[in-house]
């Protein structure tokens, strides 16, 4: 019996066709098991199977006398789509519990306990941690967490200074073994103390008497208006107003957000240490490795801060599967130049974590993501970079959100996608781009044996082949190290299974063209490409991007596709003078 097909798309051979279609097809097939042994084939296989969908070969439908050919290679399709799922890291649960510095533990939906840190069981003594789930408000709220809820608050008694709030946040499928325990929540728990550093910091940041403070500390403790004024032997009334000047200082809009709020604020600052840093503008630009945070979303979302720890802000959104880095010329002169870039790194991207979101719905979930990471440190506008794939999400957010954007730019891919555009692509790029568009099965096979192919002859070896059609970005990586950046990017893609490779494909073929005329006399948009990118050559959608009337796109005659990086200073005059012309045109104060 053959195998099951792919529901999206069959792969057959239409062997109807002239010209020796079926005998190429044939050889398709057997280049496809070949390369599961030998992963150094993988360059032919790319070679075959852009002729065979040049030659329309990959169709809808099965032709009778090509039945079992294709068969056979949906068959090789789901070996490599098994090795894919196999490769995924085990252990992710327990990293993520042991970057806390603060007790955790991951538990399932029947309260289960699954994982703990050494941080809890110094906290809990001698005590079970199953008695923490058991019959208490923390448990109950586990056991009946509801539907499309992220995130919840509760109350933690243990008596005397034990008492704390414990962070509950669901976790997302990619932190879940397939097939057990279902649900899985994190539970991170603060100890809620007036020495704890943080209420200092907030009393700073939003400018709160030390009464104000004192308030806010035991309304976080879990203690009514009434016993607060008890406690600080003052009116009721007195607390009200305390209350009242909290709100309106935090621009909370009810009691239960502000408690909220600050509760977050301090697990972020408690167990991760990184909303600290928005809190303390006058430190240096922080350690240049990659942060984590998790988000009211329950996503944890990783990033690395560059430039000016004070300066303009920047979303820099990056297509880097391994985590976001920058040459040093490009870093150096951010900080020179008054620039603090923030990199997030999308779902499946660095230490971010993946999801089961796909498409269109993938891009949403990034938007909300970026809009959660710029809440949690307190920055309510910036410029938006995005770096190739990446425009894709950087014209969605400021689609979605243009009150939180000074500008866009989008670098080294215009966002526009035609059919002309995918012809004129090199080899291995025009067949990833079409694979993408006619089968999912098909995209996952090739990435597969893309992988194998990195695994067996080293991720430098396959950037140098991608680069080599684009002179003048292959001297760019060898002047400037960017080849280890995107090996490792490579590397990741490896321990991964190709997952957010997979899906950065829908990025990657998607015309964006709408959603960025959307953005006229809301955000200004501009595109830095480069005349010498053969990978994706400009000069195909020259006259598209014309139509676009509100897209100031700039075409550089000594760049390839990575400009952004060779005329960084172009990027940075664009930034800087996008800050300035919003600054000219805010209403004065009277």
């Amino acid at each position: 019996m053959a195998p099951e097909q792919d529901k999206e798309t069959a792969l057959s051979g239409g062997g109807s066709g002239e010209g020796g279609e079926p005998a190429l097809f044939a050889e398709l097939v057997q280049l496809t098991y070949a390369t599961i042994a030998e992963p150094e084939k993988f360059h032919d296989l790319i070679e075959i199977w852009e002729r065979c969908l040049t030659a329309r070969i990959v169709a809808d439908e099965i032709a009778e006398g090509d039945s079992e050919l294709a068969a056979h290679l949906n068959s090789a399709l789901q070996i490599f789509d098994r090795i894919g799922r196999m490769q995924r890291d085990q252990d992710r649960a327990q990293k993520l519990l042991d970057s806390f510095s603060v007790p955790a533990l991951i538990c399932s939906g029947a309260r289960q306990v699954l994982h703990e840190n050494a941080r809890l069981g110094q906290w809990l003594g001698s005590d079970d941690p199953l008695e923490l789930l058991a019959e208490s408000e923390l448990g109950e709220q586990i056991a009946n967490w509801p539907e499309g809820q992220s995130m919840a608050f509760v109350h933690v008694a243990r008596g005397g200074d034990g008492d704390g709030t414990a962070v509950i946040t669901e976790l997302p499928e990619a932190l879940r073994d397939a097939g057990e325990h279902g649900r899985r929540f994190l539970v991170v728990l603060n100890e809620i103390s007036e020495d704890d550093g943080v209420w200092q910091a907030i009393r700073d940041k939003y400018a709160l008497t030390p009464a104000e403070t004192g308030v806010l500390i035991m309304l976080a403790q879990g203690q009514k208006a009434d016993e607060i004024a008890r406690a600080r032997d003052v009116s009721i009334n007195t607390i009200r107003a305390h209350i009242r000047a909290l709100l309106e200082k935090t621009a909370s809009q009810t009691q239960n957000d502000l408690v909220r709020s600050c509760i977050f604020l301090q697990s972020q600052f408690q167990s991760l240490s990184l909303v600290s840093q928005a809190f303390y503008r006058e430190r240096e630009a922080p350690a240049e490795t990659e942060a984590r945070l998790i988000l009211p979303s329950g996503r944890m979302l990783a990033y690395r801060e560059f430039g000016a720890k004070g300066g303009l802000p920047v979303l820099y959104l990056h297509g880097m599967m391994g985590g976001p880095d920058l040459p040093e010329q490009v870093k150096a002169e951010a900080r020179r130049r008054g620039v603090r870039l923030l990199a997030p790194s999308r779902p499946g991207f660095g230490k971010s974590d993946t999801i089961p979101a796909t498409d269109a719905e993938l891009v949403q979930q990034s938007c909300r993501d970026l809009l959660a990471f710029l809440d949690t440190l307190s920055i309510p506008r910036v410029f938006v970079i995005g770096h190739l794939s990446a425009v894709g999400i950087s014209v969605s957010f400021a689609d979605r959100y243009p009150e939180r954007c000074i500008g866009i730019l989008n670098a080294g891919y215009s966002g526009i996608v035609t059919d002309a555009l995918i012809e004129g692509m090199t080899t291995m790029s025009r067949a990833f781009a079409r694979t993408y568009q006619r089968s999912r099965t098909a995209i996952r096979f090739l990435t597969r044996a893309a992988i194998a192919s990195v695994d067996f002859l080293g991720a430098e070896r396959m950037m140098r082949r991608h680069l080599g059609s684009s002179p003048v970005d292959m001297e760019y990586c060898q002047r400037t190290g960017c080849f280890d950046v995107m090996a490792d990017g490579l590397r990741h893609a490896i321990v991964q299974g190709g997952d957010a490779f997979i899906k950065d494909g829908y990025l990657a073929v998607s015309d964006w063209s709408d959603a960025i005329a959307r953005l006229e006399g809301r955000v200004p948009v501009f595109a830095l490409l480069g005349e010498k990118d053969r990978i994706a050559p400009p000069h195909l959608i020259r006259a598209r991007l014309a139509e676009i009337e509100n897209y100031d796109v700039r075409v550089f005659p000594d760049a390839g596709q990575l400009v952004l990086f060779q005329e960084w200073s172009t990027a940075l005059d664009l930034i800087c003078g996008a800050f300035a012309a919003r600054i000219e045109a805010a209403p004065r104060g009277r």
